[in-house]
């Protein structure tokens, strides 16, 4: 790699570390309530930095902020806050008005519209506590427009946003030099195959889910960013990174499919109008289908600021998550299969390889996913794109320019790869 590139991954390496220490203070969110008699606007955890910071002993912790702006046309409007376990056990309204912690009337006598300002302290004893914003009009439907902001004192670049969304940022700024690290050697390979005019159809998408792929890492981080300035990112950024994950873990799943099939490696394709083709065109459409419209979902979710991946943790990603956990099983299973053929015995350490990680790569995010909860959520994503950096890895070492001749031997002839075209001997 050229020294232009090594100070350029130097630079972005200081940059994270710089940016890491960067304390991030709030978090706002927007929209209308309309239904039945309360309405969740979302929660937060407060963090306050330990009292008598350095060089300043005996000085108490700052109080956090709920700044609530409020429009309402009707009459019997309240602002609650109270704890998340309340609001997790179904209660009532009537319950939940009398189990809160703060309740601010958004009442008058008029019927005009009434606009309300409203700034609650949050006290330091309320540290790392859930605690849920609720708009409620027991009795009746709610009917209100709102915008609210909670100011986290934070203190330390530990401190950001709330409690379950701590490091998040962190770990994708340095994902960000990781990502950028595996795009110049992924850059580096498909220049010299290209030169070499070696690609086939599984390196050009293995490449192309590569590019997806490292550019979700950097849409999504930038999100971040801005999210820690205003509370809110910026939302279509958000859902182009979660479609970027659909076509990066789409074109993964396909290159390690054709792999466990032996496409280039033990013969040239699958046949066509096979029963095996079939299946296979099968497990490839419910994958697709089923991931694309997991990733609509969560465009549609306004909630779910946080996530850079195309799944949500509720019913609209289970129909993906099982397909792409019977896609794991199908293909370590065709794999095995493979292998265990004469004509694959040569090629049988890669068949078995691909097999592995193929199985690996595509159970693991559902396990992950339906095992995290709320408060391991940022865990789940570490892990996750771990996963993902360590399919990529692998699957690029074996695509190197280096090995690729000796993994892709079977090809399909044509005019343009034909071994004595030079010659003007072919067809």
């Amino acid at each position: 790699m050229s020294g232009f590139f090594r100070w350029r991954w130097l630079a972005c390496v200081l940059v994270c570390g710089l940016l890491s220490v960067r304390n991030v203070e709030a978090k706002m969110v927007m929209g209308i309530a309309d239904g039945q008699d309360y309405q969740l606007v979302t929660t937060f955890c407060f963090t306050f930095p330990p009292p008598g910071a350095p060089g300043a002993p005996g000085v108490p912790a700052p109080n956090g902020h709920i700044h609530s702006q409020t429009i309402v046309s009707s009459n019997g409007h309240k602002f609650l806050v109270l704890n998340v376990s309340d609001l997790q056990r179904g209660l009532s309204c009537e319950e939940l008005v009398k189990r809160a912690k703060v309740i601010e009337p958004l009442s008058e006598k008029t019927r005009e519209v009434i606009a309300y300002d409203l700034t609650l302290n949050v006290e330091p004893s309320m540290n790392r506590q859930n605690i849920a914003a609720v708009i409620a009009r027991c009795g009746q439907p709610v009917n209100a427009e709102y915008i609210v902001e909670f100011t986290n004192p934070g203190g330390s670049w530990e401190e950001h946003f709330a409690c379950s969304d701590q490091g998040l940022l962190q770990i994708y700024l340095w994902f960000a030099v990781g990502a950028g690290v595996l795009g110049a050697f992924a850059a580096t390979a498909q220049r010299v195959l290209h030169r070499r005019q070696a690609h086939n159809d599984v390196s050009a998408l293995f490449f192309a889910g590569t590019a997806f792929f490292v550019a979700r890492i950097w849409l999504f981080t930038v999100h971040l960013l801005v999210y820690s300035r205003n509370g809110m990112g910026l939302g279509m950024l958000l859902f182009v990174a979660q479609y970027l994950d659909f076509l990066s873990n789409t074109m993964g799943m396909l290159v390690l499919m054709a792999m466990v099939h032996g496409v280039y490696v033990t013969r040239p394709c699958v046949p066509p109008g096979s029963g095996e083709r079939q299946v296979l065109m099968q497990v490839v459409g419910a994958f697709t289908a089923t991931y694309l419209l997991s990733t609509l979902m969560c465009g549609f979710k306004f909630d779910a600021l946080l996530s850079p991946f195309g799944v949500l943790r509720g019913a609209a990603s289970w129909p993906y998550l099982i397909a792409r956990a019977w896609t794991g099983v199908f293909c370590f299973n065709r794999g095995i299969k493979l292998a265990a053929t004469d004509e694959a015995q040569q090629k049988k350490p890669y068949i078995l390889r691909f097999s592995i990680l193929a199985l690996g790569w595509l159970v693991i995010i559902p396990v992950i996913v339906l095992c995290a909860g709320e408060d391991s959520w940022n865990e789940a994503a570490l892990v996750m794109d771990l996963a993902n950096f360590l399919m990529f890895g692998i699957v690029l070492h074996d695509f190197w320019p280096s090995r690729f001749g000796t993994l892709f031997s079977c090809m399909k002839p044509t005019e343009r790869m034909h071994p004595y075209s030079e010659f003007g001997l072919s067809d």
